[in-house]
């Protein structure tokens, strides 16, 4: 709108000013007021549906996020291998240790340890004053067990350090370390393998050169070049009197599906225990891991669905189908009989877990842990069979949160609404820009129009002055 700082001058000497108006309406505000008040209707529909559909896409999230947690609770439980779990105790783990996998059979095993398995190591009876001193020119050829490298020796690099330094460094080296003991009138090469088992042997070839690294060479039995400081040895063990060796002291083909770490031998005849269980701990903290995650969820689906009496206010969700429809599903899982699972454990009750008044979920651990001594198999049926509750429960959640289930129909939905509120908004924009520039237009013509009227008036009011001026000193 174009401003004006027009003024007149009125009869009585006073100034009429304004905000760039003629009349002294303060124009911008009055427009501002009858837009506001005409788009009102509009605004408080889209702040209300703006509102409602933020506040039940936020629902439809906590939902899906709830149901994923659930999920994570039924991964350990909706198969019945799942509950193959096993538990390996050995009499004393000061001797061994073990472990159990699903495939290991329950069971009590005697075990003797007659020897460990050790890596070989070396130490070079040719003992120089220091490394620095010469040994030779020409090709070591380290062999360890079937692998072999070789390193060459020429006059710049003929010294004991020298052999270390490109031992070490052989990027073809399969597992030979190599170091310098120094003594107080002497230093000697000690050769180590990083690989226990009597097949892991160290052999040293030299040729080509002076022949000075003849004094390094060693093959299996020798005692003039190299003192054996530890023998390659194999573990050997016996267990239900069948002995059985091994290249390392992590044996895992003794006992089927069981791995024992061995660290010392045993006393001769004293053989040590090793019990191999159903790891009946490990289901129970599943199992009391799904009834938390449970209530969890429900705790979610009770918030999202309720009503207080006292407020008079729902929860975003309240009465709606999709929740109403997946809560009542679960529920109904939940205290399906498995038949499966036999004729006493058959549900999540005989079990030991049980529902409470405000839908969630109590374990009784005694009651289930008795249930598992008694039938194992028919706990993990229960759960994990094709309709046990946990694979019932998996699948179902499953569908929920795949792509085309129905939350993700409403998320479609509620995202479609979402857009159209926000064309509306732009809608309502536009509109708001017309109705203000006709406002303003028509206020300007008014304001302008009174202008003119007012200079008019204030013209006719100084003539009509000057002539009472002019009579009076006519008649004076």
């Amino acid at each position: 709108m174009a401003t004006s700082t027009t003024s007149a001058t009125s009869g009585t000497g006073g100034v009429l000013s304004s905000l760039g108006v003629g009349s002294g309406i303060d124009i911008n505000s009055l427009v501002t007021q009858l837009v506001t008040a005409e788009m009102q209707p509009d605004a408080a529909r889209i702040a209300r549906d703006t509102k409602q559909v933020g506040t039940q896409l936020t629902a439809v999230g906590q939902l899906k996020g709830a149901l994923a947690a659930f999920q994570t609770s039924l991964n350990s439980l909706n198969a019945q291998s799942d509950f193959q779990v096993k538990s390996a105790t050995p009499g004393d783990s000061k001797i061994f240790t073990a472990s159990a996998s699903s495939t290991a059979a329950p069971g009590t095993y005697k075990i003797e340890i007659g020897n460990l398995a050790s890596a070989q190591q070396l130490r070079s009876t040719f003992a120089p004053v220091n490394g620095t001193a010469t040994v030779g020119t020409g090709t070591l050829t380290l062999g360890l067990g079937t692998k072999t490298f070789a390193i060459n020796l020429d006059d710049s690099h003929s010294s004991l350090n020298a052999v270390r330094d490109a031992i070490n460094s052989a990027t073809d080296n399969p597992g030979i370390s190599a170091t310098i003991i120094n003594g107080t009138n002497s230093a000697q090469l000690v050769l180590t393998s990083s690989t226990t088992g009597a097949a892991n042997k160290i052999t040293v070839v030299a040729s080509g050169g002076n022949g000075g690294l003849s004094a390094l060479a060693y093959s299996a039995g020798d005692t003039s070049h190299y003192a054996s400081l530890q023998e390659a040895k194999d573990s050997s063990i016996t267990v239900a009197g069948v002995t059985v060796t091994n290249a390392t002291n992590t044996v895992t083909t003794a006992i089927d599906g069981v791995t024992l770490n061995l660290l010392t031998t045993t006393a001769a005849d004293t053989p040590v225990l090793l019990t191999v269980t159903n790891d009946t701990n490990t289901v129970v903290n599943r199992v009391q891991n799904f009834v938390s995650s449970y209530n969890a969820l429900q705790g979610v689906i009770a918030k999202l669905g309720n009503y207080d009496s006292a407020s008079q206010t729902g929860g975003p969700l309240l009465g709606d189908a999709l929740l109403n429809g997946i809560s009542s599903q679960i529920r109904h899982t939940l205290s399906n009989p498995v038949a499966s699972g036999g004729s006493q454990y058959n549900t999540l009750a005989s079990l030991g877990i049980t529902t409470n008044k405000d839908g969630t979920l109590t374990l009784d651990a005694t009651k289930l842990n008795t249930a598992l001594t008694n039938n194992f198999n028919a706990v993990s049926a229960v759960f994990g069979a094709t309709d046990g509750v946990a694979s019932s429960l998996s699948k179902y959640v499953d569908k929920q949160l795949s792509s085309g289930s129905s939350i993700d129909a409403r998320n479609q939905s509620l995202s479609t609404r979402q857009k159209q509120i926000t064309d509306r908004q732009a809608t309502i924009a536009a509109r708001q820009a017309q109705i203000t520039a006709r406002y303003t237009a028509q206020f300007t013509a008014m304001d302008k129009a009174l202008a003119q009227m007012q200079q008019t008036s204030s013209y006719l009011t100084q003539q009509f002055n000057t002539l009472a001026k002019i009579t009076n000193s006519n008649n004076g």
